[in-house]
């Protein structure tokens, strides 16, 4: 970790789970997406159904219905077995969604255990870096330039423990707010659903400023560092 390239190799691994995180974060909100429109959907045709019970266990039959009025009683739209058939579709497709949120959760968890790995793979090298080479200045003009890009190992540390604990942060917020309880509560409440879909997506705890910074820093470094190789 004491190297140029050992730097650069961890910024850019640390940036990877970042990137794995936010498209696996952009997916999870497809999904919850996903389950409140079937949710609203099942809730239609249950109420359908429940329509259409009502109507079958009127006394006024349709003979008596045409009689009276002079005119066919209106057909119902689906039959109630076609509406029970959708309705146990609907509800499969509720218990797949809510699996693939809840195993949202483990690849969060391997991201943020990536990151705790990769800061303690950061603080073991640090144990063996020379203090004094955190001061030492370089005398050759092409190793200066490279040293305004270059981060000391006492900054690459902050910038991997910084990034790794806002993730753990949001990786805890989202334990709560999906887990089978809540999945489960929400489902028979759409504002609550709602609520859980616009919160999912904010990311509180995420300083995507802090990511920003990282990425220009990665290519700063590549770019100063591909100068200072043609110049020697």
């Amino acid at each position: 970790m004491t190297s140029k390239m050992d730097a650069l190799a961890t910024l850019q691994q640390l940036d990877d789970e970042c990137t794995t995180w936010s498209n696996h974060h952009a997916h999870s909100c497809n999904l919850l997406a996903s389950l409140l429109n079937i949710a609203r959907q099942r809730n239609q045709t249950l109420i359908q159904l429940q329509l259409q019970s009502k109507k079958s266990s009127s006394p006024v039959s349709t003979t008596t219905a045409t009689a009276t009025h002079g005119s066919p009683a209106p057909k119902a739209l689906l039959a109630s077995s076609t509406l029970q058939a959708l309705i146990h579709k609907q509800t499969l497709e509720i218990e797949s969604v809510i699996t693939q949120l809840l195993d949202s959760i483990q690849t969060f968890e391997r991201v943020v255990l990536a990151m705790t790995t990769l800061e303690r793979q950061v603080e073991a090298a640090l144990q063996k870096v020379d203090p004094s080479t955190f001061l030492s200045a370089r005398e050759d003009a092409s190793s200066r330039l490279l040293d305004t890009a270059e981060i000391s190992p006492l900054d690459l540390l902050d910038w991997v423990s910084r990034t790794r604990a806002m993730y753990a942060r949001e990786l805890l917020l989202k334990r709560t707010q999906v887990n089978p309880m809540t999945l489960t509560t929400a489902l028979d409440h759409f504002d609550t659903l709602a609520k859980l879909q616009k919160s999912w997506g904010l990311q509180y705890h995420i300083d995507f400023g802090l990511e920003q910074e990282m990425v220009e820093r990665i290519k700063t470094y590549r770019r100063v560092r591909e100068f200072s190789t043609t110049r020697s």
